[in-house]
């Protein structure tokens, strides 16, 4: 196991034991096995929890076990190395392993915002927008992620 594999297995349950947490892996990769509708998606963002109805093993090359998708479950095997950050989502404190974020993920905002990086020639796609509840107004969500801290 290397050593950014154990620290994030490490980072990962000391999360777990505290809540929720919100795990950052590029689906891409080819030993991650999630629903074929996310498999080409570099920032895919899971949660897990130990409260989950259906219990996942945290190894110390990933995380194994079946996880729900619109209300339908999968087995999941996602590997350490596929994983980029880990973050508490109330709180949204955790940590970016730099090295494992893809190449075409761009990082470079002055408040570390992460964004995906649009294939040549075609233009940035507009930031999603969310309807707040029972307001009828629409926000852009939050993707000041400054507050991670970065491996190198």
């Amino acid at each position: 196991m290397t050593q950014d594999n154990k620290d994030k297995q490490d980072f990962l349950n000391t999360m777990l034991a505290q809540g929720d947490a919100m795990v950052c892996i590029d689906a891409r990769q080819p030993d991650v096995e999630v629903p074929k509708a996310h498999k080409t998606n570099p920032m895919l963002n899971l949660v897990l929890s130990l409260n989950f109805r259906r219990p996942f093993e945290v190894l110390e090359d990933g995380v194994y076990g079946s996880l729900s998708f619109g209300g339908r479950p999968y087995k999941c095997v996602i590997p350490f190395t596929a994983v980029w950050a880990i973050y508490e989502p109330d709180t949204q404190k955790g940590q970016v392993w730099e090295t494992s974020i893809p190449d075409d993920i761009d990082w470079g905002d002055k408040k570390g915002a992460i964004t995906d990086a649009p294939p040549p020639g075609k233009p940035a796609a507009k930031p999603a927008m969310k309807t707040v509840a029972g307001s009828g107004k629409s926000e852009k969500p939050k993707r000041d992620r400054s507050h991670l801290r970065v491996i190198k």
